[in-house]
This record gives C-alpha cells, structure tokens and sequence, in this order.
C-alpha cells in the first residue's frame, strides 16, 4: 500500500492529456511487513478473515511479532504474515531464501492463514515486465510450498489503469495506455495473467481511483466510478480465478480526520461497493505506521473514536469482513496498553497482516 499515495505524484503528468484532473489520494501505503485475508467460504472450511483460536503454544518464543500475532489470534481473528518478498528476490538468492526460511518459521504460529508476498506488485516496486513479475511469483510459490505447505499466497495490487475507465473510449482510453506504459507488470492484463496461471491465491484489489473533480470532469462521480469499475472486474471473471478483495488506505496522521459525511462517503465508495460486487474482504490501511515522517493511524493518538470507526464496526456486526495493518514497533511496550489496544482491534477486524520482521 505504501506506493498507491504514488498515484497522485504518478498519474498527475499522464492525466493531464485526459483532463487536466489529479489523481485520488492514498490507496493505500503498506508497514515494514504483513499480509491479509481469510479462507474461502464453504464446507469446512472458516469464511475470510475469521480463525479458529488454537491451544497450540507458540513458536518462537521472545519474538515479537509472534507475541502480537499470538495475542490477536487469542482474540479470534486469522493471521497474515507481511513482508515484501519481491524486495528480497530481486536483492538475491541470499536474501531471498532467508526470507523465505523466516516464513517457514512463522508457518507454525497459531492462527497462520498465510502471506502477504507483494506490496502493489509491478507498480514502482522494481518489477518492470508481466515476464519477470511471473518469474518472481512462480519462484515465490515454489519456494514457500517447501517451507510452508497449504498456506496461501496473497498479493495487493494496484491496477492504475482501472481508474481511467479505458472501456469508455476517448481520453479515457489514452489515460489508461500511457499507465500501462509506464506500469507494464500493474497492467490488467497483466494481473489476469498471473491469475490465470494459478500464482495467487488472494488478490488485495486497488482500483486506482483518480480525484472527484477528474470524474466530475467525465461526468460521473467517484462512488458511480468505482461500482463502474468493479462492474468490469467482475464481468472479466477475477473472482473465478482467486479470492477477490479489496483495499484502501483511510489512515491519516493523528488518526482519521473525516467527518460523518466523509465517512459515509469512504465507507460507500471503499468497502459497501467493493463487496456489493464480490469482494470477500476488505483490506484497511492501517492500525498505525510511520509514513512520510508522520505516524498515520485510524484513531487519534488517545484511541478516541471517530466516524469512520463507527462505521467499520457497523461493517463488521452485518458480517463485512475487515483487514488491517499491525507492527510490533508500533506498539506500546505497557502490557494493558497493548492488550487493550488488541482487544480494540478486534472488535473492527477480522484478519490482520502482522509484520514478519523480515527487513
């Protein structure tokens, strides 16, 4: 999630031919390592995001980030490893196997559903070809197989081209051509690929939303552009291919600063939409993470409430199921603290991505 913020720097010179419009804000920045998600609903088997609590002791013991991932398993919700392997691949075997010899370990903590592999595959991230993103995903899947048999692989992207509604013609459709230029790997077809080659398990979906006023400028609003959007994902068939889900970042420096009507408008555009039309889960950034040198959170700094926290524990009692982001860095070192800020995010969240520590 890190780069989607990169939208708005990324996409403001390749949208001025569209319409002179800039991008949205963040999608979606990502912490020092986590991943998302849940397993498909269906007989035996738990719907996304939720986790059977074990009594099986942790491994590990003294590691941090399996002292969070224990705690919030102990809470009910299901455990996704991040980290971002694509760095380790392409800084070498070396790397990359140690890397991967840390998941293995992880493999066995309580309440592991999987790993968050990729941080907005092919998009800035160092992947510049569908070809090598393939090559990394195949070693990935092999790789990992070895360590940590039957867990899943779960990668989040952002699909840039998406947002320019390229199917309406016009300038719309030269926006999306110069971003699959400039992002050969984030191109749709590209992330089809992938899919139809069996290399992910769950995609984390970013639609690359632009700002308000370029829709305004197309005659649509925001909210119309994304039901448009995920319309189109679902008729090109992606949920047949994986388990579907969305993502976005709502997190802001001091915590969310929308009010009601901001929320409801997040809430609508972001996660009713998304689900509406077949995504499982819905992937929130973040709990709490450094960024651009500020610390953005979904709550204030005293974990006071704000609208859009109602609204996303209004999500969870329908039945939405909820992911966020968790760093054992980020955590006050007090042990009531800690608890309860465990016990807070589980009431909201169902799934979390906790940081792996893998550098």
């Amino acid at each position: 999630m890190r780069k989607t913020i990169a939208i708005t720097a990324g996409l403001v010179l390749l949208l001025a031919g569209c319409s002179g419009g800039t991008p949205a804000g963040p999608p979606a920045p990502t912490p020092d390592s986590g991943s998302t998600a849940s397993a498909p609903t269906g007989t035996g088997t738990p719907p996304p995001g939720t986790s059977t609590p074990s009594t099986v002791p942790a491994v590990l013991p003294g590691d941090r980030y399996v002292a969070l991932a224990t705690a919030l398993h102990h809470r009910g919700a299901a455990i996704w490893w991040e980290t971002d392997l694509v760095k380790r691949w392409l800084d070498g075997p070396a790397a990359f196997q140690g890397a991967v010899a840390r998941l293995g370990q992880l493999a066995s903590v309580p309440g592991t559903a999987g790993f968050k592999i990729s941080d907005e595959i092919g998009y800035g991230d160092g992947l510049t070809s569908a070809a090598q993103a393939t090559a990394f995903l195949r070693q990935a899947r092999s790789a990992i197989a070895q360590v940590a048999p039957g867990k899943q692989l779960l990668v989040d992207a952002v699909v840039p081209e998406l947002g320019c509604l390229p199917w309406r013609g016009g300038n719309q459709q030269g926006c999306a051509q110069r971003v699959r230029q400039k992002y050969p790997a984030a191109s749709a077809a590209a992330v089809e690929g992938y899919l139809r080659a069996h290399l992910i398990d769950r995609l984390d979906l970013s639609t690359g939303l632009l700002s308000p006023s370029t829709y305004t400028n197309w005659g649509l609003t925001q909210q119309a552009a994304q039901t448009e959007i995920w319309s189109r994902v679902r008729a090109q068939g992606w949920e047949a291919l994986t388990i579907l889900q969305s993502r976005k970042a709502l997190a802001a420096a001091d915590g969310y600063q929308g009010a009601a009507a901001q929320a409801a408008a997040d809430t609508a555009t972001y996660i009713t939409t998304p689900v509406s039309a077949g995504a499982q889960a819905v992937d929130i950034w973040t709990w709490r993470q450094h960024y651009q040198g500020k610390v953005f959170s979904l709550l204030a700094p005293d974990l006071g409430t704000n609208p859009l926290w109602t609204s996303l524990l209004a999500q969870r009692r329908i039945g939405v199921h909820l992911i966020t982001h968790m760093t054992p860095s980020m955590m006050p070192t007090d042990s009531a603290a800690f608890d309860h800020e465990c016990d807070l995010v589980a009431q909201a969240f169902t799934a979390i991505f906790v940081a792996a520590g893998t550098g």
